[in-house]
């Protein structure tokens, strides 16, 4: 099981954002040290690569090495869906053929 909690979404946002018009697909690596990836851009011109420390997260927790497939394209889609106060989290099983993202705000209405 893979679970990462960040209180500063907009973090998330933020590198999903620049990525998207680079890359369209990328394999996320998770381990018991973070997250990372890398990939080439459809011209092979730019290789992008990022690493988030466990340290980065609020909680984190990956009890075996996993390879996340996600389309960029599509995650930016759902991420635009939290605001930048929220708490976003990713949850993966242990079959990583889906990731799950929780977007958690704890503005009062009144």
């Amino acid at each position: 099981m893979f679970e990462a909690r960040l209180e500063q979404g907009v973090i998330l946002k933020k590198i999903i954002d620049s990525l998207k018009d680079l890359v369209k697909t990328v394999n996320i690596d998770t381990n018991e040290g973070g997250i990372s990836m890398q990939a080439m851009d459809s011209s092979h011109v730019a290789l992008v690569s990022f690493q988030l420390k466990e340290f980065g997260f609020n909680s984190y927790r990956c009890e075996r090495p996993m390879t996340l497939g996600i389309s960029i394209e599509n995650l930016s889609k759902i991420l635009k869906c939290a605001s930048n106060d929220d708490v976003i989290t990713m949850q993966a099983e242990e079959d990583p053929t889906s990731i799950k993202f929780t977007f958690e705000n704890n503005r009062k209405f009144e």
